[in-house]
């Protein structure tokens, strides 16, 4: 007996207790086996490895399915050492029985084996085997890829992450073809676990995909049900996990890329595609998500490297593909082989075809180096697109392209912003090879620039900015002017097409918003911006799509006119002046040096919106200095020759025909000559009548009137010399055209504000001497019976006041022209004015009755003047002291008239007065000043 059977006859005993029917006697000989075979150490390794292949194996294996754990988790844990003392020989023998044994613990749901440390570890070991057998294992293809179907449903994280390593081997031994066959809920259970929670179940998950995918039969079979899960891993919150979807997008599409093509056509191939090619463009917009991705440093470069890795591997097959292609035909050439349509009939065309492939690579290459500037993150520091990454892309720009339109409309946000960011990278890729689907990609910008969500709004203008810069600048104007209704040679387009409210329909009710989903396509082609809303979304867009001045490719002098007649067509709307400014300000960043040609039409727009109340004064200010610098001007010296060369047309017909209330003319105008200085005295005369008719009391608004009279007062109140000499000239018609008709009483709060503008307009050119006394005496008689209306006006204080002051101011100027008859009409309304409310008014009615008495004549009415002096006492007693000093200096002046009826008013008054004093001081006065010219006389 030799040395093994005596070593048998030990350990026989426990191996037959391995299958003993009370399992404390099974685990104690399981127990005591892996002390003999392994844990001493003292039996030979020939001993054990011969008594595994000859007595053990199959007892053991059977201990898999045993009641008792122990006896499960030591059988499975001296399987894993008894494989690696056999051969790869030795062991494909057993394979049967060890598959049969190992894989029962897994295949059926709910699990037989019911600890989930046990299935880990008959997964690793079912791994292992993986490791010794590699291809041998492919026999039983349809049995593991069963068992791991069921056992990547475990609820263990690691039972997960063994199954797919395991999946990377099979489809790294087993045979294309069979994966195919059975690899179905492998797969399906695989994308399950795309959602798992723990982002590394998630990532082993794709990279298990991405090998068994990888191979054509599953691909072609089973990656349709993947693209549901693959899109949302792109919102996939571990930035390793994208980078792992990157690899795997790149890694289907160099595999398919060397996929044959398909001899027979499929019923199910969609839209004629056959094969890969159905995927590939599917794949390519993934991977440009990816390459969108809002982690521009450790994903989108990933990606990014990648695209042109398969870009590289696409050029090659193409020509490999046009090559085989081209030597086939000459064969048959050279044989004499007759045409049948299955090849062309020479080579010739296709060698053209050859040339062609490489005259198409050279046709995309772009110089980045101008848009620098404006390139997202993923391709700054020398990582712009190849020009083999622009062909590819162009070729699917027709498949992928609507596809990113469309979500930039969707419903949910995160859809929305990734798109805007996905379509700025296509256009990075494709620059100028994107103009067959500008028109589209314009009309989705529109809509896409008045997002509710910010993000998407800026991003979407991004895109716009790159658009405009990659583009020919003649294209781009072309289908805005389209979109405006609007021609490059001038005119309208007589059609009118869907809106954006058309094309994306929605109805609010309360808080919820319904929206209709419809294809566009055909309606974006015919699009026209008829409303405000959509013509605000065009001029936002065209504001970012003019080029900057720094791209090396400034715009052209017509490009410059074109632009300016979209934007003086939208400045005819006052809800667009804003939008319109902010493309205003893009051309003269744009157009620098090439606007000066121009600069009167830029002018005009920026008057036009420094004249209303849309827009920033501020912001607007700014965009004139800018073109005032490319003139080499300043702003003044614009506003006054726009003034000369503009006013005329401004104004032609004005002083017949009354503007329209929404006319912008009356705020350009007033802008206009608020800013020119100077130069608007050599217009006064041409003014006057135009103020005249456009602040006519008859038929003007309340809002043209308070404007004109606003202007009015700004051309009265300046300083400037020559202005002031021209208004000197122009003031009587001024009063007696714009300012005393609106000064007349008429019903109505509004009227009642109008009239004391009026007489403000009116005091101002009476403090500054603007009128002469023979022209104020012209219209006294005019005037008069305004200032006696707004004296007598009980319901507005500041009327009486301004009156009082405008009377005061105009008595002072008549001095010398005044007649006693007039002067008669006026002492009775200062008089009134002496028992009013207001004491401001009363003291100024005091200073108006000491230019009064200046200006009576002599020997005028003793009665009235009597008269006047005892209204005057009696006022001096009043308990106001201001009022008192205004009545005394009142009285001081009315001495000089007559010494002898002043001297017998004053003592009669101080009788009766309750300050005697004041009143005797005035007659002291008055005796002493008859005294001094009777001693003259």
């Amino acid at each position: 007996m030799d040395g093994y059977e005596e070593f048998l006859l030990t350990v026989r005993r426990d191996i037959n207790c391995l299958s003993d029917g009370d399992r404390n006697v099974r685990r104690n000989a399981v127990v005591r086996l892996e002390k003999t075979l392994f844990t001493s150490g003292k039996t030979p390794q020939t001993f054990v490895r011969k008594l595994f292949l000859e007595e053990l194996h199959k007892p053991l294996f059977r201990l898999f399915a045993d009641q008792a754990e122990k006896c499960r988790e030591l059988s499975i844990s001296m399987t894993g050492r008894f494989v690696d003392m056999v051969s790869a020989a030795e062991l494909e023998n057993m394979l049967p029985v060890l598959l049969a044994a190992l894989l029962g613990r897994v295949r059926t749901v709910p699990f037989p084996e019911q600890s989930e440390e046990l299935r880990l570890e008959g997964l690793k070991l079912l791994n292992h085997l993986f490791d010794i057998c590699k291809a041998s294992l492919d026999a039983f293809a349809s049995d593991i890829i069963d068992a791991l179907a069921k056992a990547a449903t475990d609820t263990c994280p690691d039972a997960k992450k063994e199954c797919c390593e395991i999946a990377r081997k099979v489809a790294a031994h087993f045979d294309a073809e069979r994966i195919g066959r059975a690899g179905g809920p492998l797969v399906g259970a695989l994308l399950a676990n795309l959602r798992h929670q723990q982002w590394k179940v998630r990532r082993a998950t794709l990279d298990s995909l991405g090998a068994l995918l990888s191979l054509e039969a599953p691909m072609l079979d089973y990656l349709e049900e993947a693209f549901p899960h693959l899109a949302l891993i792109l919102s996939d919150r571990t930035t390793g996990v994208r980078q792992s979807l990157a690899e795997c997008l790149e890694r289907w599409l160099i595999s398919g890329l060397s996929f044959k093509a398909p001899l027979i056509t499929s019923f199910n191939d969609d839209a004629g595609l056959l094969g890969f090619e159905k995927f590939e463009h599917r794949l390519l917009l993934l991977l440009l998500g990816v390459a969108a991705d809002e982690d521009t440093v450790q994903v989108a470069p990933l990606a990014l490297q990648g695209l042109e890795r398969v870009a590289a591997r696409k050029h090659e097959a193409r020509r490999h593909r046009t090559e085989r292609l081209r030597q086939q035909a000459q064969a048959r050439i050279d044989a004499g082989v007759p045409e049948d349509g299955a090849l062309p009939a020479g080579g010739g065309d296709l060698m053209q075809a050859v040339v062609a492939l490489d005259e198409e690579v050279e046709a995309c290459r772009f110089d980045y180096r101008s848009l620098r500037g404006l390139l997202p993150e993923p391709f700054v520091e020398g990582n712009e697109p190849s020009a083999l990454a622009t062909v590819y892309v162009r070729l699917h720009l027709t498949s992928i392209l609507p596809q990113v339109l469309t979500n930039l409309t969707q419903w949910t946000s995160d859809i929305r912003v990734a798109a805007a960011r996905l379509l700025r990278v296509i256009l990075v890729l494709v620059n100028r090879q994107v103009a067959p689907f500008l028109d589209q990609v314009l009309v989705h910008l529109y809509k896409a620039s008045a997002d509710d969500e910010a993000s998407v709004a800026r991003a979407a203008l991004q895109c716009a900015e790159m658009a405009g810069a990659v583009l020919d600048v003649g294209l781009v104007l072309g289908l805005v002017g389209k979109h405006l209704g609007l021609k490059l040679d001038g005119g309208t387009v007589p059609t009118k097409g869907p809106g954006v409210e058309e094309l994306w329909p929605q109805t609010r009710t309360g808080r919820q918003i319904t929206r209709t989903v419809q294809d566009v396509e055909a309606g974006v082609r015919q699009f026209t911006a008829a409303t405000v809303e959509n013509r605000r979304q065009v001029f936002t867009v065209l504001a970012h799509l003019l080029r900057p001045a720094d791209s090396g490719v400034p715009l052209q002098p017509g490009e410059v006119r074109t632009v300016l007649r979209f934007l003086e067509e939208g400045a005819q709307s006052e809800d667009l002046l804003p939008t319109v400014h902010s493309a205003t300000q893009a051309l003269l960043h744009s157009g620098g040096q090439v606007c000066i040609g121009e600069w009167p039409r830029v002018f005009d727009l920026l008057l036009r919106m420094r004249s209303g109340e849309e827009c920033n004064f501020t912001a607007v200010d700014e965009s004139m200095d800018r073109l005032a610098a490319l003139c080499g001007r300043s702003r003044r010296e614009l506003y006054e020759e726009h003034l000369r060369a503009r006013l005329g047309e401004l104004l032609l017909g004005a002083d017949a025909e009354l503007w329209e209330e929404r006319s912008p003319k009356r705020h350009v105008l007033e802008t206009l000559l608020r800013n020119a200085g100077a130069a608007t005295s050599e217009h006064i005369a041409t003014l006057v009548p135009v103020l005249a008719r456009q602040a006519s009391p008859e038929d003007a608004s309340v809002t043209a009137r308070v404007d004109i009279l606003g202007l009015a007062h700004f051309l009265i109140t300046q300083e400037d010399p020559k202005l002031t000499a021209a208004m000197r000239e122009q003031v009587p018609a001024l009063l007696g055209g714009v300012l005393i008709p609106n000064c007349t009483w008429r019903p109505g709060q509004s009227n009642n504000k109008i009239r004391k503008g009026g007489m403000v307009c009116v005091h101002a050119v009476l403090q500054r001497h603007l009128v002469t006394p023979g022209a104020l005496n012209a219209v006294f008689a005019d005037l008069m019976p305004v200032l006696k209306s707004c004296l007598d006006d009980s319901f507005s204080p500041d009327n009486r006041m301004i009156a009082c002051l405008v009377l005061s101011c105009t008595l002072s100027e008549l001095q010398a022209e005044i007649s006693g008859e007039q002067l008669r009409e006026v002492y009775p309304e200062l008089l009134k004015r002496l028992d009013d409310s207001n004491d401001r008014i009363r003291v100024a009615v005091c200073e108006a009755l000491g230019t009064f008495f200046k200006c009576l004549p002599p020997r005028w009415s003793r009665s009235l003047y009597e008269y006047i002096l005892r209204t005057l006492f009696v006022h001096l007693d009043d308990p106001n002291t201001e009022i008192q000093q205004g009545i005394y200096a009142a009285l001081e002046a009315a001495v000089h008239q007559d010494h002898t009826t002043f001297l017998n008013e004053a003592q009669a008054a101080a009788a009766k007065s309750s300050h005697p004093r004041l009143c005797e001081e005035l007659g002291r006065l008055a005796l002493s000043l008859r005294q001094a010219s009777v001693a003259e006389a």
